[in-house]
């Protein structure tokens, strides 16, 4: 039958479910994520938002009522569980000793489902395997915190530890939890050393459980510190039921020194009495008196045994039967009431609206603002290296040959002038030589050896030298001697190449001493003429004769020529024979030794120039890429992340919308009409999303009524 309250359960469905893909993206995205997308705080809240929600719609859609069991370690939770399932629950008797909340329900089968805070789920269908693997969680769990013990650190599961197990679904058959709907919560123990903070244990039913269930044993019943934080159950709870677990088979000393049965077996309401008139502090007594806390002495152990096994005929009920079976009658009637059903969608509305609250704070965390601020720096630094990339391709068009062409040119007249000036010098010395060897007995290979060729030399030494100083101090002050357009200093300054570096290098690469060294012998004994003497003439000796008679061997003119013999047989033809062929040699030798100079330093230095520039453009072309591309896929990354945080906000804003139509359509529903069959007229549907350009309107309430008649 469909009634109004089914009716909101899918509208609400269908207003809140939605929430769960882009938040469950949005954590997703920063699972792995780079060092500095790591946001563990948010995906936290994430993961936290995520199973709140999820748990939020399961229990609309499903209308489960939430029955949360708190209360000291081994005060009997797991007994009562039990008897109000009507079923041995041996599968979580021993799970509350982990930290984490155990959901029990009915299924025709049986299956265990561990979720961790990670979001991540495990199925097991045998308890054996079960109880394994939360032992074995319970180890890693426990050296966690004692590591952070022993640091001095705070510890929390969700942060430091998201492996750890955040709850476990029971489902088992268990008839009478199918009957009534009910899903049995179990909470950690109390006072437990792995208590995380009992605010975080709640969290997730504030204002989505139905009501609260605190066992406590009756020795515990008068110690303040048990119900330091029970108080606080009472702003989470509009029911609360304070199970008192007696045991009736304890006896008392009697003075003569028999045991007698104890108060807890003759008479437990007397302990009640006691406690609510003398430890019984304001605020519960306050909700007792409102009736929002009721107290019942129970025997729970014999509770349980009575209602797992059947009763023979006749059998009498066991003590203390009654005061179960009025807690048990008073928690049913409660579940199926009309103030269940107000508080159930009440409740909904409101937790819905909390959480979307606490997704909207998210989505503006600091650590999300920040890392809107380094997207934008990142887009910036991806712009710029994007800058410098184009820089560096003009660079990589311009024309850097004719630049080195135009140094070429500009050297050119100074080293032209300064080799005519060496010539000349040179010229005159070589003369000067030449006449100094007449006046000697020095053979013609000491002319030529020790005289004209280092001659020669040094021209050769000082012209290189002046080359190079002169190229050198035309690229020390910058940009490797050249003079660039405004722009490509500009684009050399984007690409962060130094010219001054690379033309520097470029000239220490090069090797001076291959300019050198290209002198020789200018003169040749075959090309001089020798007077014949009488005795040549005589003895009919040719003048290659009489030349090699004079000078030696035509390839090694080492024979001493006396000066006698130089002024006799040489004279002033061969002086001048001499300086002709000196001539000849000299025109040849300067112009290719400037010209060689020339080439070398400077067309070198300009080739090797060029390379490099080529080479560096490349590498920082390829850098420039390599660091682009890393830029991009943190740019792509960030911008992820904050798209699906932006969903997740657009995702909250257009469930608000139907959360608010919600609560103006059925806030103020009578309660009974909640569970009457809702009118075919008066099924409107919510649109978890709208259409693009569709705009929302809000229906009108199903049952409108004044405040004189008792809104709810």
């Amino acid at each position: 039958m469909r009634t109004l309250l089914s009716q909101f359960c899918e509208a609400f469905d269908a207003t809140v479910r939605p929430l769960l893909a882009p938040i469950g993206k949005a954590a997703t995205s920063l699972t792995g994520a780079s060092d500095d997308l790591d946001l563990p705080e948010v995906r936290a809240e994430l993961l936290d938002l995520q199973h709140q929600v999820q748990g939020l719609v399961d229990k609309v859609a499903d209308q489960q009522a939430y029955v949360l069991l708190f209360g000291p370690l081994k005060s009997g939770k797991s007994t009562l569980m039990n008897a109000l399932a009507g079923a041995y629950v041996s599968e979580v008797s021993s799970l509350p000793a982990y930290p984490c909340m155990v959901y029990l329900s009915h299924a025709e089968r049986r299956a265990f489902y561990v979720s961790r805070y990670n979001g991540e789920t495990e199925r097991f269908t045998d308890p054996s395997a079960l109880y394994g693997h939360i032992s074995r969680a319970h180890g890693e769990l426990a050296a966690r915190l004692r590591d952070a013990e022993s640091e001095g650190k705070g510890f929390d599961p969700q942060l430091h530890f998201p492996e750890a197990i955040r709850k476990v679904d029971a489902r088992i058959p268990a008839g009478d939890l199918s009957q009534s709907g009910a899903v049995l919560v179990d909470t950690p123990g109390l006072y437990s050393r792995m208590k995380f903070g009992y605010d975080r244990m709640t969290r997730d039913f504030r204002d989505s459980a139905s009501c609260a269930i605190f066992v406590v044993k009756s020795d515990n019943l008068f110690l303040e510190q048990v119900f330091e934080e029970f108080e606080d159950l009472l702003d989470l709870f509009s029911r609360i039921f304070l199970v008192v677990n007696l045991d009736t088979t304890k006896s008392d000393l009697s003075p003569d020194g028999t045991l007698v049965p104890s108060l807890e077996q003759e008479d437990p309401l007397r302990i009640i009495d006691a406690f609510e008139n003398l430890a019984m502090s304001k605020p519960l007594k306050d909700a007792a008196d409102e009736g929002r806390l009721k107290i019942y002495p129970v025997d729970l152990l014999r509770a349980a045994s009575h209602r797992l096994r059947e009763a023979g005929p006749g059998e009498e009920p066991a003590r203390g039967q009654a005061n179960f079976d009025a807690f048990l009658g008073d928690l049913t009637e409660y579940l199926n009431s009309t103030d269940y059903l107000v508080a159930f969608l009440g409740d909904s509305l409101r937790r819905a609206d909390g959480l979307l609250d606490e997704l909207d704070d998210l989505v503006e965390h600091d650590a999300v603002s920040a890392l809107r601020a380094h997207t934008d720096a990142l887009d910036a630094e991806r712009q710029d290296l994007q800058r410098r990339r184009h820089a560096v391709h003009r660079l990589e068009a311009f024309d850097w040959r004719q630049s080195f062409q135009e140094l070429d040119e500009k050297l050119a007249p100074s080293i032209r002038d300064r080799a005519r000036s060496s010539r000349a010098d040179t010229e005159r010395e070589l003369d000067q030589l030449v006449d100094r060897w007449f006046q000697t007995d020095a053979s013609l290979e000491s002319l030529v050896k020790d005289d004209l060729e280092p001659r020669l030399s040094r021209y050769e030494k000082e012209l290189t030298a002046f080359v190079a100083d002169t190229l050198e101090e035309e690229v020390k002050p910058g940009t490797a001697g050249l003079l660039l357009p405004s722009e490509i200093g500009a684009d050399l300054h984007a690409a962060q190449l130094d010219m001054t570096r690379l033309g520097l290098e470029s000239l220490g690469s090069m090797d001076h001493g291959s300019v050198l060294g290209h002198v020789k012998a200018p003169l040749n004994a075959d090309k001089i003429p020798v007077r014949k003497s009488v005795v040549d003439w005589l003895l009919l000796r040719t003048r290659a004769a009489c030349r090699k008679r004079l000078f030696g061997e035509s390839s090694n003119a080492t024979a001493r020529i006396p000066v006698e013999k130089k002024q006799s047989r040489l004279g002033e033809d061969a002086r001048q024979a001499i300086r002709r062929e000196l001539d000849l040699f000299k025109g040849r030798f300067f112009q290719e030794t400037v010209q060689r100079t020339h080439r070398f330093l400077i067309g070198r230095y300009a080739d090797s120039a060029v390379d490099a520039m080529k080479s560096q453009l490349k590498d920082r072309d390829n850098a420039l890429s390599a660091e682009t591309q890393v830029v991009v896929d943190r740019l792509v990354e960030h911008r992820k992340v904050l798209s699906h945080l932006a969903s997740v906000r657009t995702a909250s804003a257009q469930a608000r919308g139907g959360i608010e139509e919600l609560t103006a359509t059925y806030g103020q529903t009578e309660p009974e009409k909640l569970i009457q069959p809702a009118p075919a007229a008066q099924l409107p549907t919510f649109p978890a999303i709208a259409a693009p350009g569709e705009e929302r309107t809000l229906p009108e309430p199903l049952v409108p009524h004044t405040e004189e008649e008792g809104a709810v």
